[in-house]
């Protein structure tokens, strides 16, 4: 139960210092500054010199080659122009799992919290310069917080995710 409680107060703190709290609120003003995270580092970022609907479709292919399951795909950037918000170039964020390694942890009640960050989400979104970026949660920040056994699991998914992501832009012609 001490390990657990730990474990969510280091995770708030992630959250918190990628949304650029200052250390000193998170431990009190009688704390030492540290060195404040970049905003950005809760999620990693690929930008790929391609269109959107390429870098998107091509993703979607990747994904379901390499055998993850495609739970939801989430056209947010349609969704956002209905109600008069422009993303340059459009948003979709795929939702995907992989069986085989969410079910060993899936199937433990001391494992299952980990269903809290399932089904992993990768997001490719155009910005305002023309460029496309592919965008996922930075697992490698958020695995030092978990005990071995579901570190070791997000290990192994985000090596097989950052493998399809690349095979998916490998092929495809800079434009």
């Amino acid at each position: 139960m001490i390990r657990r409680d730990l474990r969510n107060r280091f995770l708030l703190g992630l959250l918190l210092a990628a949304l650029g709290v200052p250390a000193m609120v998170l431990a009190g003003s009688h704390a030492t500054p540290s060195l404040a995270q970049p905003p950005h580092a809760i999620v990693v970022e690929k930008s790929v010199r391609q269109d959107f609907g390429t870098v998107r479709d091509a993703l979607r292919q990747q994904l379901k080659e390499d055998g993850w399951n495609l739970i939801a795909e989430i056209d947010l950037g349609k969704r956002l122009a209905k109600k008069g918000v422009d993303i340059p170039g459009g948003l979709v964020i795929f939702k995907v799992t992989s069986g085989k390694n969410a079910m060993p942890l899936l199937a433990k009640d001391e494992t299952r919290y980990i269903s809290a960050m399932m089904p992993c989400g990768v997001s490719v979104y155009g910005k305002s310069d023309g460029s496309v970026l592919i965008s996922r949660m930075n697992f490698d920040l958020i695995r030092s917080a978990l005990e071995p056994e579901v570190a070791a699991v997000m290990r192994q998914s985000s090596t097989q995710l950052d493998a399809s992501i690349a095979s998916a832009i490998t092929g495809l012609p800079i434009r």
